[in-house]
C-alpha cells in the first residue's frame, strides 16, 4: 500500500474529533513522510516549518481514518466490475483508509494463498487504502463444509463469513461459533432465511401495487432469532451485517441486554430511501434501488435511527457492491442486488442522522467501533504516530455527479440526485 509521502503537509485551522482534543479548538497538524510531526493549537503567529505545503482547512474536521467493515471488490475474477485499484481510489475519495472485503471473489477467499494475494496487492496498488480479508466461513461460500479458519486467521483474515450469502445450515454455524472461540475469531452473518428470500423488494403495500414478489421482514428476523439461540448455546461472538427491520433491532437490543456477545451494522444508504420510493415517478422500477436486504418502511427506518442512537447498532458500512450495466439494465425482477457506495456512504448517513447523532457519535461508528470488533489496531492522532487520517467538511451539501465516480461501475441512485448528501471528504492520509 503506497502512502502519502511525496509531499510534506501542514493542515491549518482544522478541528480534531478525538477524545484527547477539544472539538471546538482549531489546530495545525504537520505530516511528513507519512508521520504526524506537529499538533498544536492554531494562532495567527504560527510559523510554518520550512518545506511544508499549507492546506487551509478552516471549517474542516479531522478524525482517524475511516474503516469500512463490509464491501465487495470482485477482483480476482470480475475485474470488469471493479478492481482493487479502482475500489481503492473510490474508497479513499469516500474517506476510508481501511476496507474489509467480502470473500465472494473468483476464487473465493478460502485459503492462505487468497489472503496473501490481497496482502501483496495492498503493497502494489497505488491507493491509500488497506484492504482486509474477510475469509469464507465455508468452501466456495456454499454453506456446507467449514474452511480451515485457524490457518486463515493466522494468515491475517479479520473475520469469517459467507459474505453475500447466508450460512443457513444450523450445524455449520454452531461448529463455526465453537471453533472460533479457540482464537477469539468473529463470525459475520448476513441474516436471511434463503427459503423466504426469493423476492425482489420489501414485501408490503408497494410490492403489491407494483406486482413484484416481496422479501418479507420475517426472513431476516427468523434468522437472527435462530442465530441468537445458537449463540446462547455455544458462546462465541457473532456480527449481523446490514440489518434492516424494526424487529431485528429489537432482537439484537435484547440480546445485548442479556449479555450475549453480538454486534451489528447497517448499510449507509438504508436510511436514504424507502420501499415506497420505487413507486415514485423518478425511481419507479429503478434497479439501482434493488439492494439486499431491501429498502424497508418508514417504521423500520425509525427503528434503525433509534438503534443508532442507543448504540444497538454499532457500525455503519458502505455495503459497496459494484455491477456492470448488463446486471442492472434489466427488468426489475431480473436485475442483480446492490449499489456502489464508497464515495457516498458518509454523506448519505450524515444527511439522515445529523438530528439524532452528534458528529462524534457518527464518527465512532466508522472508526473506533469497526476496528474494535475486527480487533484492528486503533490509529492515534498524536505526534510521531503514523498519519492515518480523514479530513472532511461535515456540513457541506453536495451532489454526486457522474464525472466524480471513481468506481468502474455506475450503479448508484445518488448520481445527480439533489439534496441527498451532506458531508464532503477533503482527503485522506495513510
Amino acid at each position: 500500500m503506497n502512502s502519502e509521502k511525496s509531499t510534506i503537509y501542514w493542515l491549518s485551522k482544522v478541528k480534531i474529533i478525538d477524545t484527547n482534543y477539544n472539538p471546538n479548538t482549531e489546530f495545525c497538524i504537520g505530516i511528513n513522510n507519512g508521520k504526524i510531526t506537529h499538533i498544536q493549537e492554531y494562532n495567527s503567529d504560527i510559523i510554518i516549518p520550512t518545506n511544508y505545503t499549507k492546506l487551509d482547512c478552516q471549517g474542516a474536521f479531522v478524525s482517524v481514518g475511516w474503516c469500512d467493515m463490509r464491501a465487495f471488490v470482485p477482483e480476482p475474477g470480475m475485474e470488469h466490475r471493479e478492481t482493487l485499484i479502482s475500489a481503492g481510489r473510490a474508497a479513499s475519495l469516500g474517506g476510508f483508509t481501511q476496507v474489509a472485503i467480502l470473500p465472494n471473489t473468483q476464487p473465493t477467499i478460502e485459503n492462505k494463498e487468497n489472503v496473501y494475494f490481497l496482502q501483496q496487492e495492498n503493497k502494489k496498488t497505488n491507493t491509500k487504502v488497506e484492504f482486509l480479508a474477510i475469509a469464507a466461513l465455508t468452501y466456495k461460500a456454499e454453506g456446507k463444509e467449514m474452511t480451515q479458519m485457524y490457518d486463515l486467521h493466522k494468515a491475517g483474515a479479520v473475520a469469517f463469513s459467507d459474505g453475500l450469502k447466508n450460512v443457513s445450515h444450523t450445524g455449520v454455524l454452531m461448529r463455526a461459533l465453537q471453533y472460533t472461540q479457540a482464537f477469539d475469531g468473529l463470525v459475520m452473518q448476513l441474516p436471511s432465511d434463503e427459503n423466504l428470500s426469493n423476492g425482489h423488494m420489501h414485501e408490503g403495500i408497494t410490492s403489491t401495487k407494483l406486482g413484484l414478489k416481496g422479501l418479507p421482514s420475517i426472513a431476516e428476523e427468523m434468522m437472527i432469532q435462530r442465530d441468537l439461540e445458537v449463540l446462547r448455546y455455544t458462546g462465541g461472538k457473532i456480527h449481523f451485517s446490514t440489518i434492516s427491520t424494526a424487529r431485528s433491532v429489537e432482537l439484537i437490543r435484547k440480546a445485548k441486554q442479556e449479555g450475549l456477545n453480538v454486534t451489528c451494522d447497517i448499510a449507509a444508504y438504508q436510511l436514504s430511501f424507502l420501499d415506497e420510493d420505487l413507486a415514485k415517478e423518478n425511481f419507479i422500477f429503478d434497479t439501482f434501488l434493488k439492494v439486499f436486504p431491501p429498502l424497508r418502511t418508514q417504521h423500520d427506518r425509525n427503528a434503525l435511527l433509534e438503534g443508532l442512537k442507543d448504540n444497538t447498532i454499532d457500525v455503519i458500512v458502505s455495503n459497496h457492491i459494484p455491477h456492470d450495466e448488463e446486471a442492472k439494465k434489466l427488468e426489475f425482477d431480473l436485475a442483480d442486488f446492490g449499489m456502489i457506495n464508497f464515495q457516498t456512504a458518509f454523506a448519505a448517513i450524515r444527511k439522515q442522522t445529523e438530528s439524532i447523532l452528534s458528529l462524534e457519535e457518527l464518527i465512532q461508528k466508522i472508526t473506533v467501533n469497526p476496528r474494535q470488533i475486527l480487533k484492528l489496531k486503533q490509529p492515534q492522532i498524536k505526534e510521531e504516530e503514523k498519519a492515518n487520517l480523514t479530513v472532511f467538511y461535515p456540513n457541506e451539501s453536495w451532489e454526486f455527479e457522474k464525472k466524480m465516480n471513481a468506481s468502474k461501475s455506475k450503479n448508484s441512485p445518488f448520481i445527480d440526485l439533489e439534496n441527498s448528501l451532506k458531508g464532503k471528504v477533503f482527503r485522506t492520509f495513510s
